[in-house]
């Protein structure tokens, strides 16, 4: 029966494209909306899954191990999408799902709202049980950042937080069935752990490297060991319509009529690279870029804009020039001091 699944998916897609059509360009046109749902088709989510993910046969999959392709994904879209703040600037003071969609597929970049977004409407095609919920990052007095939560992979009362589009590199889903500290994981890039907080919080942390000064207001939790980890992102589980806020949210964003954290309004982009991250970060006053590795250890270095533009060329190729162009032009800020004042 799943084979037979399988093939009919496989047969179905085949007959609505053709060789010469590109991948953004099989997609529908939808202009998609705060209250609508997500413009995206069952083929293609499929598509996506098979095509753009790498992933072949995912329905079989689902039916056999849901577990293991909800990682796959996971690890796929993180390494396959850059996170960046580059799509606030394709339309100035405009984001919806539909532009947010056609940034990612053709360009390969996206932010929390965008990537998290059609992350959810792929499992959801999938069969996957999901719920949007929303994040703050430290030291933010705003809800900026939304995840999702996917119910019952492994036994029917599951939980596992799927964050695709995080600053933190989240490369797996993490099952959400311990009562008060999960298991320690290791990625390239850092140690983590997550705690369950008040509130019905889910509490992100890091381990704190060795040697390393932390800043003044930083929060750090102390796990039953005695052992102290950094905390980055508070996950809320249980926030209402936390979806419609975030497109309300990132709108007001984008249109300045909300004045968040300066990060959140100049030029950002995330590369892995070589096991290492690289982090972009620019604003009208400087180009910094941070490179963390998996012990912890940071390096910053000063970036002229020729030396941003060869470095996206050779490692982003995906990412337009002219766009970059565009990005540099708005000296890295999408949020203008006339649209907040």
């Amino acid at each position: 029966m799943v084979r037979n699944l399988c093939q009919f998916v496989r047969r179905k897609l085949i007959g609505t494209r053709s060789s010469s059509i590109g991948l953004v360009r099989y997609f529908h046109q939808y202009e998609g909306t705060a209250r609508m749902p997500y413009p995206l088709t069952k083929d293609e989510a499929y598509f996506i899954t098979e095509t753009f993910l790498g992933i072949p046969r995912p329905l079989c999959l689902f039916q056999k191990n849901p577990e293991e392709l909800l990682n796959k994904i996971a690890d796929r879209m993180q390494y396959r999408v850059h996170f960046s703040t580059a799509p606030s600037f394709v339309i100035p003071g405009v984001m919806n799902d539909n532009i947010g969609k056609e940034i990612l597929l053709k360009m390969k970049l996206g932010a929390c709202i965008t990537t998290n977004s059609i992350t959810k409407a792929i499992l959801d095609h999938l069969g996957y049980r999901t719920t949007t919920i929303l994040g703050r990052e430290r030291g933010s007095t705003f809800d900026s950042h939304s995840s999702n939560i996917v119910y019952d992979v492994t036994h029917p009362g599951s939980q596992h937080l799927v964050d695709t589009a995080s600053t933190y590199f989240l490369t797996r889903a993490i099952p959400l069935d311990f009562t008060s500290e999960s298991p320690i994981y290791h990625s390239t890039t850092m140690t983590y752990r997550f705690f369950k907080g008040e509130n019905k919080s889910l509490i992100w942390c890091r381990r704190v490297p060795e040697g390393r000064t932390l800043p003044a207001e930083a929060q750090l939790i102390t796990d039953s060991l005695g052992e102290q980890w950094f905390r980055s992102l508070t996950y809320w589980l249980e926030k209402p319509n936390a979806r419609v806020y975030m497109n309300d949210f990132i709108n007001k964003v984008v249109r300045g009529q909300i004045v968040t954290d300066p990060t959140l309004r100049c030029f950002l982009l995330d590369v892995p690279l070589d096991g290492k991250m690289l982090r972009i970060l620019a604003d009208d006053k400087a180009i910094t870029m941070t490179t963390r590795d998996s012990n912890g250890s940071v390096k910053k270095q000063i970036m002229t804009e020729e030396d941003l533009k060869s470095f996206i060329d050779r490692n982003v190729p995906t990412f337009p020039q002219s766009l970059l162009q565009k990005i540099i032009d708005a000296n890295f800020c999408y949020v203008t001091p006339y649209q907040m004042e």
